[in-house]
């Protein structure tokens, strides 16, 4: 049985998804919240404080509670695609490549660091989003050592998918995440306000079918920091 400040949390969720309460919306005051279920100002309190750690709702001191606007929010222990947490964040992704070349290795952030000299990169640039709204921009260069042909089709989806299909599992070496100043085609491509954004930086391996651990590519992508938000849970502190 669902405690009373879950059925308040569960009241606002319903109305937030099935869009009767939009973004910038603004929830009714606490104490008329209250008065409406019969139930305390903290049940209610507790509620707003749970929504507002789920994304649902932005609360500002002196003016009250309002509906947030969807971004995705990100743990930094979280090792799933993209899109994958774009959909826990009730939004539909989507994908467009905008460009495709097979890179040296010269040309590819950190491949320097790779136990095996690479050659030769399968470099990919993608536009990211949620809702049709744009959240990353994702440049991926892929060991073409290891992969010989890759399926652009399929890389326009869900690139965590698509190692999947291949079993090849995602290993991380390292991951870089700082702030960057965004080029005029970035801020055109994610429409930003702002002239930086947030960008992160995975070099990886990965296992082979013969048990091998080998390189598998260097993955780096630009966030709009408005839509994206990387987070330290409590365990990490």
């Amino acid at each position: 049985m669902k405690s009373k400040y879950e059925k308040v949390e569960d009241y606002f969720i319903e109305k937030i998804n099935r869009g009767t309460l939009k973004s910038g919306d603004k929830l009714p005051p606490e104490i008329q919240i209250s008065k409406k279920y019969g139930y305390s100002r903290m049940t209610v309190n507790k509620a707003m404080k749970n929504l507002e750690k789920q994304g649902y709702v932005t609360r500002i001191a002196g003016r009250g509670t309002f509906v947030k606007e969807k971004s995705v929010l990100r743990l930094l222990t979280d090792n799933i695609s993209l899109s994958d947490i774009i959909k826990q964040q009730r939004m539909t992704p989507g994908s467009t490549l905008l460009s495709y070349n097979l890179a040296d290795a010269s040309e590819v952030p950190s491949a320097g660091e790779f136990s095996t000299p690479i050659d030769k990169f399968h470099h990919t640039e993608r536009l990211r989003t949620g809702d049709n709204k744009p959240i990353a921009l994702t440049q991926d260069f892929i060991c073409a050592n290891l992969i010989k042909n890759i399926d652009l089709n399929l890389i326009t989806g869900s690139l965590y998918s698509y190692l999947k299909k291949l079993k090849l599992p995602v290993i991380q070496n390292f991951v870089e995440i700082k702030a960057v100043k965004a080029t005029k085609k970035q801020q055109k491509l994610l429409n930003l306000d702002v002239d930086f954004l947030l960008m992160t930086l995975a070099n990886t391996d990965t296992i082979t079918s013969q048990d091998q651990r080998v390189p598998l590519g260097v993955f780096i992508s630009y966030y709009n920091p408005d839509l994206y938000t990387y987070r330290f849970n409590e365990a990490q502190q």
